[in-house]
């Protein structure tokens, strides 16, 4: 089996003639060959023997010492020269091939200069062989390069002091060597206990030393390959690749992907190489073409997704300047232009660039079931992964069930009747079957067959409609259609977001991938799986009448992105074109643009906005209408939000949208928004007296025990006189604000703050409910008292997500911080809430310089965070409130983005009443209600303007390259 090692050209004439006829692609998938073809070497052989023989030969450490210096040289000309060529041709694949020829190269100088060292015989039996990736001639700019030193019979002193000058100056030029030194029998042994050794073997190729011995081993390892089931070995490395997937999220759609082991990485198709040469003893990709397993247009596919892979990491590694394979947000910006990516078509050139990424790995996922079909019908033994025909098989028309899987008969075919595709995903959700590789490679065939007239055919969306809104959840089924290529096809507006990157730090998935999770989210409130996180959409979904229109709503409320404008109005205006087609009647389609139209409206009233303020229930419920349509909206807002990332929606969250809900509905069927506030404010404050007096009256006392500053615990016993004293302090808008277990622990607190000599207090009650820490601060009032809360916060490392301003008449104010960790989590730790009471407390009494620990805070920023392009923007409207001027500022987030914008707004003589902070990502979006000095909203159109230029001097003055403005500021 010695092609297991043969990656060299084709040798007869005839064998040229059929590789240029296979064209371009051969040459992407041997990089080796393909360089040694068209380059000159990258090392001067002769100018490197010249330049050693005059080194002084008479003293070893000077002349190793000289060697060491001349090759360090000439490597990092041929590394400068490589690099030059990389950004030019932006081709890795001459790169990876040129890496490699180099160190074929410097392992040949090294073995003659360890002979010569050594004073052993040439003759003396050894063998220098690449493994791995070097074996199969491809070496990233940092990949560690695997050689196996073979030997003839055992290692004598002579071939092991060979052997470690050898190594030594390797690692002296700063190369990574993963090496083994072995006979030809210990490779077989080793190669039968463990696959990683099999694995290397099975692209082993001879460098340097003797070739007889290099081709011994490939004869030895060859037979031992035909004696074992290959099967086997296919199963164990696709098992093993699925537990790699599993490991870094088992998805290929994420925002940094892993390029080398994510899925649809490098390793994926590494792992298709190895078992088709493992199965089908083949040496090259054209012996794969040659044997009927992929045709030469896949193999071109194949190629080109290699090729881009390879750039890609070459690139990353010489950004990173170390064997990284995660392709972060800052690497895909710097990398996107050395790859002749440009802005185009509204979307940015990082955005193609990711899309172009996506596409590759969808293209290594169809590969790897064409592969899987092939094998499947080619080794009918059954085994663990590959079911096969000895179960019962059973006809659904043209369609078998066999073993779990769906297939068509081989004498029918899809392009005949396209109806066909749309009818096995139909049959395979309908059953909860698998589709059989090799029909799923009938359908990439096929794909030309969905054309306009299949797309207009009515019996083709009728069952298109039907998997969307099966009961049976979509979202497995909607995926294989998805990465098949059939939802782009069928769905043109759909095929523009496939692949399509999101690039912020908010959106963990790509458009499509996003969209088809929010689909599995919607079938899991409706089935009850979401109760627990979602009890108000699960309640809700029961009672909705345009079930068809909310699930079409999920597919489309994205399908607008990257269009250069406002996605929700210009997907409105999609959903007006596809939904007819789609078989919805006039209202159904009306529903649904209305609710691509708004669906971020809900989450951005509840999440910025005051919902105690009756005009902003009352505008909310004039843009909502109707109760169908709240509800229709409340669950759409929650699949999406859920659908962002594994930790965007939290308790917080829910306890916001559960309250928009309520106020909402209650308006839409009668209320009147103003009286439900004071009613709500009345109520709230008879049940706190009912909790507080209520019980004191009848013998039971309530105690409430609190950790403060002081870390005392406090019961108190209320009457009907303190607790009114105590009531009226507070205005209305506080009722509204807070439930009544808060009022209660609110009226304690208040009660021990009298009681203090040091007048303040701070309670920190951590809530797992919320996914967040309450932080209550009890103090005199003091204009610069809330920025330097929030700066204190910062520095600690803590975000805000929420914060809630309370003056009372007696001068004193109660603020209510929620606090969350960088990971939206509840902030627990007792250490770190000992180390925010410390500097909160500072902060309170200006005893602690803010500007100077948002520095150090600043300087730990991730820098891929800085150089996110965040336009900001402040607008401020007298149209939410009727009582108060909401100014809402969008930015950057940074540390210390709230102590800066609040500092500023005291500058400005502005009252701030309530404060609510979004953070999506690096965006960070603060919503205020403020009033002037008088009590008043700002009106002045003068005064209005001057509010929008300095806050957004602010945030201009906090860009990176203004390093010296983080610290900006008094010490306070």
């Amino acid at each position: 089996m010695s092609g297991l090692i043969d990656i060299s050209a084709p040798k007869t004439a005839a064998a040229d003639k059929a590789s240029n006829k296979r064209g371009l692609w051969h040459r992407w998938v041997v990089p080796l060959v393909s360089v040694m073809e068209s380059h000159e070497p990258p090392l001067d052989m002769a100018e490197i023997e010249a330049a050693c023989a005059a080194i002084d030969e008479s003293k070893s450490a000077k002349r190793r010492a000289a060697m060491l210096a001349l090759l360090r040289d000439r490597l990092a000309a041929a590394r400068t020269q490589q690099k030059s060529e990389l950004t030019e041709t932006k081709d890795g694949v001459i790169y990876v091939g040129l890496n490699a020829w180099m160190i074929d190269q410097l392992l040949e100088i090294l073995r003659r200069e360890a002979v010569r060292a050594t004073g052993g015989k040439p003759s003396e039996d050894m063998a220098i062989v690449a493994v791995g990736g070097y074996g199969r001639g491809e070496l990233a700019p940092h990949s560690d390069i695997d050689i196996l030193f073979l030997v003839k019979n055992k290692v004598t002193d002579n071939l092991k002091s060979r052997i470690e000058y050898i190594l030594y100056m390797l690692w002296d030029l700063g190369l990574k060597v993963g090496h083994a030194t072995r006979n030809a029998a210990d490779c077989i042994d080793a190669a039968k206990e463990d696959q990683t050794i099999l694995t290397g073997l099975l692209e082993m190729r001879h460098v340097a030393g003797d070739a007889n011995l290099s081709q011994q081993l490939s004869d030895m390892f060859g037979a031992y390959v035909d004696k074992t089931k290959p099967l086997q070995f296919v199963e164990e490395k696709l098992a093993e690749r699925d537990l790699r997937h599993q490991r870094l999220g088992d998805t290929r759609y994420v925002v940094e992907p892993n390029i080398k082991d994510g899925k649809g990485g490098l390793r994926d198709l590494h792992t298709l190489l190895w078992t088709v040469k493992y199965a089908y003893r083949a040496t090259s990709l054209i012996d794969i073409v040659d044997q009927g397993i992929l045709r030469a247009s896949e193999a071109r596919r194949f190629a080109a997704a290699q090729r881009f892979l390879w750039t890609v990491r070459c690139h990353l590694h010489l950004y990173a300047g170390r064997p990284e394979e995660r392709l972060d947000f800052e690497a895909q910006m710097v990398i996107a232009p050395l790859m002749g990516f440009a802005d185009r078509g509204g979307l940015r050139a990082v955005e193609r660039f990711m899309k172009r990424y996506y596409l590759a790995a969808r293209d290594v996922g169809n590969l790897t079931r064409i592969f899987c079909a092939a094998m499947e019908t080619d080794f009918r033994k059954r085994r663990k992964f590959f079911q096969n025909s000895f179960k019962v098989s059973r006809d659904i028309g043209e369609f078998q069930l066999q073993a779990g899987r769906i297939s068509l008969s081989e004498d029918v075919l899809f392009r005949d009747a396209p109806l066909r595709i749309l009818k096995l995903f139909q049959l395979a959700q309908e059953h909860d079957a698998d589709i059989h590789p090799q029909t799923l490679h009938r359908i990439t065939r096929a794909m030309p067959s969905i054309d306009a007239e299949t797309r207009a055919d009515p019996a083709a969306n009728a069952l298109f409609l039907d998997i969307l809104t099966s009961s049976t959840n979509p979202e497995r089924i909607l995926r294989l259609m998805n990465e098949s290529g059939v939802i782009g096809r069928f769905l043109p507006d759909f095929g523009r977001i496939v692949a399509m990157m999101q690039f912020d730090m908010y959106h963990s998935y790509t458009v499509d991938e996003h969209t088809i999770k929010a689909l599995g989210i919607l079938h899991r409130i409706e089935t009850g799986g979401l109760t627990g996180v979602a009890p108000v959409a699960s309640e809700a979904m029961p009672e909705i009448g345009s079930r068809r229109a909310l699930f079409v709503a999920v597919l489309l409320h994205d399908i607008a992105k990257g269009r250069g404008g406002d996605h929700s109005i210009l997907g409105a205006e999609v959903a007006q074109k596809v939904c007819p087609r789609l078989g919805l009647t006039p209202a159904e389609t009306e529903t649904v643009a209305w609710l691509v139209r708004h669906h971020l409206l809900m989450s951005k009233i509840a999440f910025r906005y005051d919902l105690n303020d009756p005009k902003t229930i009352e505008d909310f419920a004039a843009i909502v209408q109707s109760p169908e349509q709240l509800r229709l909206l409340l669950i759409l807002t929650v699949a999406d939000i859920r659908a962002v990332g594994p930790t965007i929606w939290n308790g917080w969250k829910a306890a916001l949208m559960r309250d928009l809900f309520s106020r909402t509905d209650a308006v839409l069927k009668g209320a009147d928004p103003t009286v439900i506030a004071q009613g709500n404010a009345d109520m709230a404050r008879a049940l706190a007296f009912e909790k507080l007096v209520g019980q004191t009256e009848t013998g039971q006392t309530e105690t409430s025990k609190t950790e403060t500053n002081t870390g005392a615990t406090a019961a108190i016993t209320w009457s009907a006189a303190t607790f009114e004293q105590h009531a009226d302090n507070f205005p209305s808008t506080y009722w509204t604000g807070f439930d009544v277990e808060s009022h209660c622990k609110h009226a304690a607190l208040c009660q021990q703050f009298q009681k203090l000599e040091t007048p303040l207090l701070i309670d920190l009650s951590p809530d797992q409910g919320r996914r967040a820490t309450e932080m209550t601060v009890i103090t005199v009032d003091d204009p610069g008292l809330f920025s330097r809360i929030a700066g204190a916060v910062a520095a600690v490392g803590v975000n805000i997500a929420s914060a809630r301003i309370t003056t009372c008449s007696d001068g004193t104010v109660l603020d209510v911080f929620y606090l969350q960790t960088i990971d939206n989590q509840v902030v627990d730790d007792a250490a770190l809430l000992t180390r925010i009471r410390d500097f909160v407390t500072k902060a309170a009494v200006g005893k602690m310089r803010i500007a100077d620990a948002l520095s150090a805070r600043w300087q730990q920023t991730p820098k891929r965070i800085r150089r996110f392009p965040v336009p900001p923007r402040v607008l401020l409207s007298n149209n939410i409130s009727k009582t108060h001027s909401v100014i809402e500022v969008n930015g950057r987030d940074f540390p210390g983005f709230l102590h800066k914008i609040t500092r500023c707004m005291v500058g400005l003589g502005l009252q701030i009443q309530s404060s609510s902070i979004s953070t999506y990502g690096e965006r960070v979006v603060d919503v205020f209600y403020v009033k002037d000095i008088f009590g008043l909203q700002i009106l002045n159109e003068r005064r209005q303007q001057h509010i929008r230029n300095a806050l957004l001097a602010v945030l201009q003055a906090s860009d990176e390259n203004d390093a010296d403005e983080i610290r900006g500021g008094d010490a306070a």
